[in-house]
């Protein structure tokens, strides 16, 4: 009988992690391989993508899903008896969550040029048609990227990311521009107006309450010396 700790070093497993295409979704296959001369449980432990979660998952097999706080992403696994030298295949299939909705891009594109109009007679006309060029320049990107259907599924999920970034970063030009916009109008002007004049307000009522108390705190001191004197 072969000594256990010899037994355990002769377990080697190898998981290729590659990804195809399919109609419905993605396809991840999976290959562990036992190269030992003898019977093996072989371990499966491979991490999914961090923006799918087991709802995602369409086909799984026997194998489980897990999350590891750690990493934070959920993973897939299972331990499988092969033979010397078996090597064993496993799919998953998940839906394509790397895509951006068309209509959330042209809602954004929509919005951006609602909120230049809005700035036609206001002195920062020519700043908002900067913002907007920026958030239009982004989600045309964004539309290209995504029209590259022939791209392979890993560099998909590379563009995704990145289209996120873009879009979340002209979501933030458009909240700065909506920003601009509620100052740049009469009632925002008129708000400003208003703030000032209260604060005025208060800061002189402020000093004025000041100036009071030190008047009357020297007017009582001046009293209390008179007698003296």
């Amino acid at each position: 009988m072969r000594d256990w700790p010899n037994l355990i070093l002769s377990v080697f497993s190898v998981l290729f992690f590659f990804v195809a295409s399919a109609e419905a979704g993605i396809t991840l296959r999976l290959m562990a391989v036992n190269p030992a001369e003898c019977e093996q449980v072989v371990p499966i432990k491979v991490y999914l993508p961090v923006e799918v979660k087991p709802e995602d998952v369409i086909y799984k097999g026997d194998l489980e899903v897990a999350y590891d706080t750690q990493q934070g992403s959920y993973y897939v696994f299972g331990e499988f008896l092969l033979a010397p030298k078996e090597v064993l295949e496993k799919e998953i299939e998940i839906k394509d969550v790397w895509v951006i909705d068309p209509a959330e891009v042209a809602l954004l594109r929509q919005e951006a040029k609602d909120i230049l109009d809005g700035f036609k007679k206001t002195k920062y006309y020519e700043r908002a048609q900067l913002l907007y060029s920026g958030i239009d320049k982004k989600l045309k990107e964004i539309e290209e990227v995504q029209d590259l259907s022939s791209a392979s599924p890993g560099y998909k999920i590379s563009n995704y990311r990145n289209c996120l970034s873009l879009i979340n970063s002209a979501k933030a030009d458009l909240l700065a521009a909506k920003t601009l916009l509620s100052e740049a109008s009469p009632k925002g002007m008129a708000r400003f107006t208003w703030k000032v004049i209260l604060f005025i307000v208060i800061f002189l009522g402020v000093l004025g309450g000041g100036s009071f108390f030190i008047w009357q705190r020297q007017s009582k001191l001046e009293s209390e010396q008179k007698p003296k004197e």
